[in-house]
């Protein structure tokens, strides 16, 4: 069992070098990488009279969600259109272990894009950081649970635009109940229960934790906890769809 569970891990440590050797290092991906947080923060930071610390919580939220999400959803589609998919298919490997690889990709991609902006803004505004390590931690924990997300929408898409629409569609909305506009308690009852359910918001609540020190380490363990069960539930779900899509 134990040796089975060390090869499926390395077949899957495989499958995300693959990604990220062709895709993640490609112009496109790597300007991506480089002008989204920065337009992120703009849209977020002009215009709302925040400190540039104030802000970091939410410009790292939505950076490693919106990061982690997508590239997923772009790199399963290309190989689906192109056909190349088929040879992974061929591999001796199950559809969870595919699954998998993918999901590291995206997430080691989501955790680089947002820990350097993040790193540099709290260096030039000076912000003292409340836990690095704790920043460290919640920021890989966001990008794996993102990463599982775009997973989802994914694994049955034949075409980019047949994953990154719904998605759109899920993301939006939650930026604007998660808490990075607004405080949830300023929201009515029922969206309070919603907000309470989605990832972002436990992206945003343990960020919030790690770079200003609010809340408490009890709230940034249930943060972790939460995005951990939506890391397993996200890849359980994406690999049932992607089997479905191939019946």
């Amino acid at each position: 069992m134990r040796k089975n569970t060390v090869k499926n891990l390395r077949k899957a440590a495989y499958i995300a070098w693959k990604d990220v050797r062709i895709y993640y290092f490609s112009t496109p991906t790597v300007m991506m990488g480089l002008l989204f947080p920065v337009l992120m923060f703009l849209t977020f930071w002009i215009g709302r009279g925040l400190s540039v610390s104030e802000a970091l919580p939410g410009l790292a939220a939505l950076t490693v969600f919106f990061g982690s999400s997508s590239i997923g959803v772009t790199t399963l589609a290309l190989e689906r259109t192109k056909g190349t998919f088929d040879t992974q298919l061929a591999m001796p490997v199950s559809l969870l272990t595919i699954i998998l690889g993918k999901t590291i990709a995206s997430f080691l991609y989501g955790l680089t894009i947002t820990i350097i902006p993040v790193g540099i803004l709290a260096v030039v505004s000076h912000h003292q950081v409340a836990s690095p390590l704790l920043l460290l931690i919640s920021i890989a924990f966001s990008a794996i649970a993102s990463a599982g997300l775009g997973m989802i929408l994914s694994a049955s898409a034949k075409h980019v635009h047949e994953a990154m629409t719904p998605l759109n569609i899920i993301r939006i909305p939650m930026m604007f109940i998660s808490g990075i506009f607004a405080p949830i308690t300023s929201l009515p009852a029922i969206l309070q229960y919603i907000a309470y359910i989605m990832p972002l918001t436990h992206m945003v609540s343990s960020l919030q934790y790690a770079l200003l020190g609010l809340g408490n380490i009890q709230i940034f363990l249930i943060n972790m906890g939460a995005l951990v069960l939506y890391t397993m539930l996200f890849m359980i779900i994406a690999a049932k769809r992607l089997e479905n899509s191939l019946e």
